[in-house]
């Protein structure tokens, strides 16, 4: 899912500017699945941990399905989502999503929203391993979101999400 081409990458360049190797990179185009552990650390240093599997068919579904402490699943095609747990379902519009059309846009393949909304650098190193660190370019944006940043190889990486309160939620990754 995200990996590239060696060199570093500007978001602020002109989105015509962005390599199409490394655009096609930030876009699943097979199916994936695998596991995750994602851990939220608040800034009084408690930290959460939840397990689960997802996958992803591009253009098909997506399923995020929480495992452990206890079961939740988010799962949604190109024009619904469901969020269900023991308590509750929801199922609405996709459009209805904060965000969907930034989103959505780069599941497509198009990364222009994505480069629009956040100056982004780019890197690979000589073994495969990629570093993305991307900062939201807008005053609304920076509200809620400090940094996202990936690290690792295709089939094993994290991805570290940083908000303004200092709170950290990573998801670590692992294909299967």
């Amino acid at each position: 899912m995200l990996v590239g081409c060696a060199g570093l990458l500007m978001a602020s360049l002109a989105i015509a500017d962005v390599p199409p190797a490394i655009a096609a990179k930030l876009t699943a185009t097979n199916e994936t699945h695998g596991t995750f552990v994602q851990t939220k650390r608040l800034p009084t240093g408690e930290a959460y941990v939840s397990r689960g599997i997802y996958c992803i068919r591009p253009q098909v579904d997506f399923t995020w399905r929480t495992t452990e402490p206890f079961e939740t699943l988010f799962w949604a095609d190109q024009s619904i989502y469901v969020y269900s747990n023991e308590d509750e379902r929801v199922e609405k519009p996709l459009a209805d999503l904060p965000g969907f059309a930034r989103f959505a846009a780069a599941g497509r393949g198009d990364c222009a929203e994505f480069f629009q909304a956040f100056d982004v650098l780019y890197k690979e190193d000589d073994d495969a391993t990629f570093h993305v660190l991307a900062k939201p370019k807008d005053a609304r944006l920076k509200k809620v979101l400090a940094r996202v940043e990936a690290d690792g190889v295709l089939t094993n990486w994290v991805l570290t999400a940083t908000f303004p309160n200092r709170t950290v939620f990573e998801i670590r990754f692992c294909d299967e």
